[in-house]
């Protein structure tokens, strides 16, 4: 049985479409990395700016309600990155294994030390507490 020129030209067409296919699939993966990355990074910048803001602060007692609202925004900065890691809207790895110690001294500088002996916040930032105990747990 010989090959006629159109059984070429289908084998061609069809090497095409599965180098196509392959290129998409590499594509596809490499723009949701890249969102990924562009959603970390906008929610660390605005946590360095609440840092920053935090620092300008006093130290002394009597602004602890302005410390309050800043540790406030923070946990809530960082409860929001959770909940995307929580429900896999994050989920490079890599990404997760560098933010891990910067999450976990979050919980513990800024949410164990300043924030959980209020009553009014202890119940809030689940999807943090969810995922600090799953760091802790690594």
């Amino acid at each position: 049985m010989s090959l006629t020129s159109s059984d070429y030209i289908q084998i061609i067409v069809a090497i095409i479409y599965a180098v196509a296919l392959f290129y998409t699939v590499i594509t596809f993966k490499r723009s949701k990395e890249l969102d990924q990355i562009r959603i970390t990074e906008t929610i660390f910048n605005d946590l360095r700016q609440l840092d920053r803001e935090l620092s300008t602060l006093p130290s002394s007692s009597q602004d602890d309600q302005g410390k309050k609202e800043l540790y406030s925004r923070i946990l809530n900065t960082v409860d929001w990155l959770s909940f995307l890691i929580n429900t896999k809207v994050i989920t490079d790895r890599r990404m997760i294994a560098y933010m891990k110690p910067t999450l976990i001294q979050y919980y513990q500088d800024t949410f164990v030390q300043n924030m959980l002996a209020d009553e009014s916040y202890s119940n809030s930032y689940h999807q943090f507490k969810k995922l600090y105990q799953r760091m802790k747990l690594d």
